[in-house]
């Protein structure tokens, strides 16, 4: 009901973002950002901070924030800025023409981007100059900062332009380490190598792991001096110091893409892990007819409408949610190319990696899992789980072997927060 109630109010407020562009309103268009600032109630605790950092929002990076913020001794202060807005402006000076849109959804691709009309570009940079003098004004004696999840953001591009011009940083907190080694790879090759001129907007960039980084230079070779390898702070979430000992009786299937991991190419086109998906759901229902099994699906967004429908009534199924709290309740997590699955090898969990394909030039579009736990047959994976509940063992399980996967992607766990403090005191 509240949602609804504000949407008038939301229109409002990017109606008149809207009349700062067109009239050319920039000191208007500051105060309404500065306005807009806002602080989730997470972060709410009253701090005497000299430096402020804008964060510009995104869910998925924002937890990374939240640990670094409620760790002990922290004396950081953080304000957080709609990804909206600047998508907005941008919107408004790449058509400048448009005047009625949908102001809380205005449609965009990358292409707009590098079709800019040159005039416009030199006036969208310079409204951005003028937003952020202004906006830095309305802070005194503070020192402000901007903080960005990705570096490809090209809506934003313009607003790191405003912040180099007025002396403030911009800094990139990478929140990308996931992905396999021939899609890493080939957005390097497409879409990165188009945006690495925005790089040099960046005071600092911190990324999760090794291979990032070498990707990153190879973009920009003048990225070495200011790119550090944090690894992710989500870890902690994840590592577990108490234990105990059950029978594994609690099953967490988690989803997946049947497309990730896979390059986007023309010739991989019919490629996909529909048969590993389907044959996952297969073996689960199979399992639900036995009550000793606690068996739980937890979708990612919207994905649950497309195989809801094969799933036994028996099969729990969550659509909203942290993965963190079922991670952390589960005892076997069935996974493959997702930030998830390697969780739950952080957290000490049974995981099964399905990979059933016919076509095995697939496997290398799994990522750098253990082929211990890559199981590509159904009966051998349905085999393992039943004999796994036949006696208590203990957790978190023995995660030594994983190790190397584990810091592959998402870095050495230790003195993570200590990184992330001295990278944003920088």
């Amino acid at each position: 009901m509240q949602k609804y109630f504000l949407l008038p109010f939301k229109y409002l407020f990017y109606f008149l973002i809207v009349i700062t562009c067109y009239l050319n309103l920039p000191i208007v268009c500051a105060y309404l950002i500065k306005i807009s600032l806002f602080k989730p109630k997470f972060f709410r605790k009253k701090i005497k901070a000299k430096k402020i950092f804008i964060v510009l929002n995104r869910e998925i990076g924002v937890r990374d924030i939240e640990i670094i913020y409620k760790s002990p001794n922290s004396n950081l202060e953080f304000l957080f800025m709609r990804r909206s807005i600047p998508k907005l402006i941008f919107f408004c000076f790449s058509n400048r023409k448009k005047f009625f849109f949908n102001y809380l959804k205005p449609t965009m691709n990358i292409q707009d981007y590098f079709n800019q009309n040159k005039k416009n570009k030199i006036k969208h940079e310079k409204f951005w100059i003028d937003v952020i003098l202004n906006l830095k004004k309305y802070f005194n004696d503070k020192t402000i900062n901007f903080i960005t999840f990705n570096f490809d953001y090209y809506t934003e591009a313009a607003l790191y332009v405003g912040c180099n011009k007025n002396n403030i940083s911009t800094k990139l907190w990478h929140k990308e380490g996931i992905q396999t080694d021939q899609d890493g790879e080939h957005r390097m090759n497409t879409t990165f190598l188009k945006l690495r001129h925005m790089f040099k907007y960046f005071s600092h960039i911190s990324v999760y792991n090794e291979t990032t980084k070498k990707r990153f230079v190879r973009l920009d070779k003048a990225n070495l001096k200011k790119i550090s390898v944090n690894g992710c702070p989500r870890i902690t979430d994840f590592i577990s110091k108490k234990k105990y000992r059950r029978k594994p009786k609690n099953i967490l299937f988690l989803p997946f893409d049947v497309r990730r991991g896979i390059t986007k190419i023309k010739e991989n086109k019919n490629l996909n892990f529909k048969l590993s998906l389907n044959k996952v759901l297969k073996v689960l229902n199979e399992l639900s007819s036995n009550k000793l099994f606690n068996i739980i699906v937890k979708y990612k967004h919207n994905s649950a409408d497309k195989i809801s429908n094969k799933i036994n009534k028996r099969i729990k199924i969550f659509k909203t949610g942290s993965s963190e709290k079922f991670i952390n309740e589960a005892d076997i997590v069935i996974g493959q190319n997702s930030a998830a699955t390697i969780e739950a090898l952080v957290n000490g969990k049974y995981v099964l990696v399905p990979f059933f394909e016919k076509n095995l030039k697939l496997r290398k579009y799994l990522l750098n899992f253990s082929s211990d736990i890559v199981y590509t047959s159904e009966e051998k994976m349905k085999k393992k789980i039943i004999n796994l509940t036949k006696k208590k063992v203990e957790f978190p399980v023995n995660t030594k072997k994983f190790k190397k996967t584990i810091q592959y992607y998402l870095g050495d766990p230790n003195n993570v927060i200590e990184r992330y403090r001295n990278f944003l005191n920088l």
